[in-house]
């Protein structure tokens, strides 16, 4: 009887602890576009767009960074828990893991030849909760962090 009630404690301070875990995550969805007023003006990131799906068991990412749909356009979708995904990245084959620390959502793409770059993107809420900021930073070869402000846009017809 009393295994049978350290059980059910169990049970239950696990779904707390699962259901707390998802109240840290933060609805990421819709069309994202980089906002003007807030882009530094050597930064060369004025066509950077995420659209965002989440589904609550995968996400759905696709990044254009410029007018050429071949070569400016990544898309994968992929679970949540860390696990490594394929993707393509411009036309080359890539892979991508996703998963959430906190609120924000993190993306480690590995691309190149070899998979010689490494590249990690978290994805956040502002604190006023109108926008979403990117930080876009280069693991491999070792770069300087970028972040992009992004405003929801409507949906591409």
């Amino acid at each position: 009887m009393r295994s049978f009630a350290l059980s059910v404690v169990g049970l239950f301070l696990l779904a707390v602890v699962a259901f707390g875990a998802d109240q840290d995550k933060t609805d990421l969805s819709g069309t994202w576009k980089v906002d003007p007023s807030r882009v530094e003006p050597n930064q060369g990131a004025s066509q950077f767009m995420l659209l965002v799906e989440d589904t609550g068991s995968a996400i759905h990412i696709r990044e254009t960074r410029g007018p050429n749909l071949k070569e400016d356009v990544s898309d994968f979708t992929c679970g949540t828990m860390g696990k490594e995904c394929s993707m393509m990245d411009g036309g080359e084959k890539a892979a991508v893991s996703v998963y959430y620390n906190g609120p924000a959502l993190v993306v480690l793409k590995t691309h190149g030849r070899r998979g010689s770059s490494v590249e990690k993107k978290r994805l956040s809420m502002s604190p006023a909760g109108d926008s979403l900021i990117v930080e876009i930073t280069p693991i491999v070869p070792k770069g300087k962090t970028e972040r992009l402000v992004l405003s929801k846009g409507h949906q591409p017809r």
